[in-house]
């Protein structure tokens, strides 16, 4: 790693200058979610508000939470990561969410990442929330599960659907390859977190596979 940010040195997802993937000035500027938090889903609410109506909605996830509001440096951190192959973005963004999860006090034993569907991947070349997943459980100590969380059919891209069609394109799009997953506790890692359609399609296959409580974490949420 080293020698590899001697030949081509790190430039910050944020601002682009050079000397760090995330610079600690894009670090400053970047907006921690705050309280009041929806305490389900994690989505930022009105004062007095305990919960967004979130529970009918997503009934597979236990929780939800994330770290940063998906705007500013992150925003384009993220878009830099995902889009344009900046995949030495993982680790700072992953560090993110791991600060995040240690303030919750989140436990678990295994971290699963959100799967793309082949054709995606092979276009892509990589998926951004299984290098999060790998960052995360080296960060927090976790490991991986003896099985695969897969994509079983390719679905249209959520940017720009609204809430009833983002839950429609994912509904059974998700199944467990592998023995059961016998009570365990699941931390499922995506890069950015909208109304939570995609994050409890895949939670329903995972408590499918007898899973224990799954734990819905991204690095960044938007505000719908």
């Amino acid at each position: 790693m080293r020698l590899l940010d001697l030949l081509l040195p790190p430039r910050c997802g944020g601002c682009r200058r050079t000397g760090a993937w995330l610079c600690d000035t894009c670090r400053a500027r970047i907006r921690r979610l705050q309280e009041p938090l929806c305490r389900r889903c994690g989505v930022e609410v009105e004062s007095g508000r305990r919960e967004c109506g979130c529970r009918s909605r997503m009934p597979s996830l236990a929780r939800l939470r994330s770290a940063v509001a998906y705007e500013g440096p992150a925003e384009a951190a993220i878009h830099r990561f995902k889009y344009e192959g900046w995949r030495r973005l993982a680790r700072p963004l992953a560090q993110l969410l791991a600060e995040r999860l240690v303030v919750e006090g989140m436990a678990a034993r295994w971290v699963v990442a959100v799967p793309l569907h082949r054709d995606r991947l092979r276009r892509r070349g990589f998926n951004q929330s299984d290098l999060l997943a790998g960052e995360l459980r080296e960060l927090l100590g976790l490991g991986a599960p003896p099985g695969e969380l897969v994509r079983t059919r390719s679905t249209p891209p959520q940017v720009g659907n609204d809430r009833r069609t983002r839950f429609e394109n994912v509904r059974n799009a998700f199944a467990w390859h592998g023995p059961p997953l016998r009570g365990e506790a699941i931390l499922l890692v995506d890069d950015v977190a909208t109304t939570g359609a995609t994050l409890d399609a895949c939670a329903a296959a995972l408590r499918a596979a007898e899973s224990g409580p799954v734990t819905g974490v991204s690095v960044a949420r938007v505000n719908v």
